[in-house]
């Protein structure tokens, strides 16, 4: 019989988490036999581990998403910017100037910073487009108050995520990665389920309807894995527990 453990480069980390707790739950409420209850148990804790940080991974996925808007949404700003210099009116082409030097003073740090730099970095710039001396050149151009709120909405978006990141991490567990968690799951399923097998041919009336529950769960998803093309999940390990650090590569109205 495979096992889930052969699984791990094969289903993500949502689906073997999702395995296991399906398996888990064929033991909701316990049953006579102690050590079956602390291997189910032993199961849940190693679950629960890989949980936590499948939830770190998830909300830096955002994170990453949410900071590649942010960017793309500055470099539009920009270019737009720059196509209001070559327009005939000469009213637009001085206001378009004058926005180009306030954006230009960010883009070259910016295209170096961390993600939790660059929130900082979009309120002063939202900043110094809202003063004062600067709302007769957004009115000028047309585009212009939509883009800075769309600017200003993605920067919003992206300190959430931070945000989030920063509250998953405060209650999980430091230093640990996936690859590690799903291994030390997978041997915990193993001695469940090699504990099963042999109870259910000693007792068959009080286990054999329990290894057949959990080796049909396995089985279907042994079945999935040979129904889909195999891809190898790819897991940020050095990022799941550090620093958020998603620079990019492209400057502003690079």
């Amino acid at each position: 019989m495979k096992k889930l453990s052969h699984l791990s480069l094969v289903l993500d980390s949502n689906q073997y988490h999702a395995g296991l707790l399906e398996i888990c739950h064929q033991f909701e409420g316990g049953t006579s036999d102690e050590y079956l209850n602390g291997l189910v148990a032993s199961l849940a804790q190693a679950n629960n581990a890989l949980f936590d940080v499948m939830h770190i991974k998830e909300a830096r996925i955002t994170v990453m998403q949410e900071n590649r808007q942010l960017t793309e949404r500055l470099k539009a700003t920009s270019g737009y910017i720059e196509s209001c210099l070559y327009v005939e009116d000469s009213a637009t082409k001085a206001s378009a100037l004058a926005l180009k030097q306030v954006i230009d003073s960010y883009r070259k740090p910016f295209a170096w910073m961390k993600a939790s730099e660059r929130v900082g970095a979009m309120k002063t710039l939202l900043r110094d487009l809202g003063a004062p001396a600067m709302q007769e050149h957004v009115t000028c151009l047309p585009e212009m108050a939509n883009r800075i709120s769309g600017v200003r909405d993605a920067a919003g978006a992206l300190e959430e995520a931070l945000f989030q990141v920063d509250k998953t991490k405060s209650t999980s567990p430091k230093g640990q990665s996936m690859a590690p968690l799903k291994k030390e799951a997978a041997v915990r399923l193993e001695t469940l389920v090699d504990y099963l097998e042999a109870m259910a041919v000693k007792s068959p009336s009080d286990y054999a309807e329990h290894y057949a529950v959990v080796t049909q769960i396995i089985s279907r998803l042994n079945t999935r894995r040979r129904c889909k093309s195999p891809q190898i999940e790819v897991e940020l390990e050095d990022d799941i527990v550090n620093e958020t650090d998603t620079t990019s590569e492209v400057a502003i109205g690079a």
